[in-house]
């Protein structure tokens, strides 16, 4: 308990200094997939956000965007579709961005989903990003039941964050915290931290598998290790 305190009280700390609110900006210049904004502090590399053109009488959300490179006062972007509120019956705005249009940067990082392996490191996890609004874990554990998906893919996270307007996943690991973009699965902070647990959930913490065990315990196989499968899941690469 302790040990678990000084942690806390240490990531606090560390924690203190990371803003991820949101920036907003205009298109300076768009060039073909690209586009760039002025850079500021507050602009984080691989960060995403979203893209609004403003019409005579009203504005829409035409593109999203994620930050590839800052340099010379200058952030670039790269252009991709946004699709979160994509129903059928509607279809997507087909506006190319333009110079002018509003971009609006760390779009829904101050909401999260805590991805840990056991309820000690999901609190911890929760109490650490105290700026994070973070959805009740049993929302997602729910939506994977209905969806029949036991070992969460990426399209399943993505799903669950456009449904919830949640823009950010915290993942509890073996020696580190990572937050990671729930769209483009991107690290954008992370910390080393001891929280190796003894016990894993799988697939990761929730009352859920209180009354529905059986269903995460069908492919529990496929999961194997919590924390080499969610490695996996956000660096595929590094995770070999």
């Amino acid at each position: 308990m302790k040990l678990l305190l000084f942690f806390l009280v240490l990531g606090v700390n560390l924690f203190a200094d990371f803003d991820l609110k949101p920036v907003k900006s205009e298109l300076l210049k768009v060039d073909g997939p690209h586009a760039y904004v002025r850079d500021e502090p507050g602009i984080r590399l691989h960060a995403s956000g979203i893209v609004s053109h403003r019409f005579k009488h009203s504005k829409s959300i035409i593109a999203r965007v994620s930050v590839i490179q800052k340099e010379n006062g200058l952030a670039k972007l790269e252009f991709k579709v946004f699709d979160s509120l994509e129903q059928e019956a509607l279809p997507l705005p087909n506006i190319l961005p333009e110079v002018g249009d509003e971009v609006l940067l760390n779009f829904l990082y101050d909401r999260a989903v805590a991805i840990a392996p056991d309820r000690t490191s999901h609190d911890w996890l929760v109490q650490k990003f105290p700026s994070l609004y973070f959805t009740h874990i049993d929302v997602l554990g729910a939506q994977l039941i209905r969806a029949n998906a036991p070992a969460p893919k990426r399209a399943d996270f993505r799903k669950f964050c456009s449904d919830n307007a949640v823009g950010i996943l915290a993942f509890a690991l073996r020696d580190k915290i990572k937050l990671v973009d729930c769209q483009d699965f991107h690290v954008l902070y992370e910390e080393d931290v001891a929280l190796n647990s003894s016990t894993q959930q799988a697939p990761f913490y929730s009352r859920i598998e209180g009354y529905r065990s059986d269903f995460f315990n069908i492919n529990s196989e496929e999961i194997g290790d919590f924390y080499r499968y969610y490695e996996t899941l956000i660096d595929p690469l590094r995770a070999r």
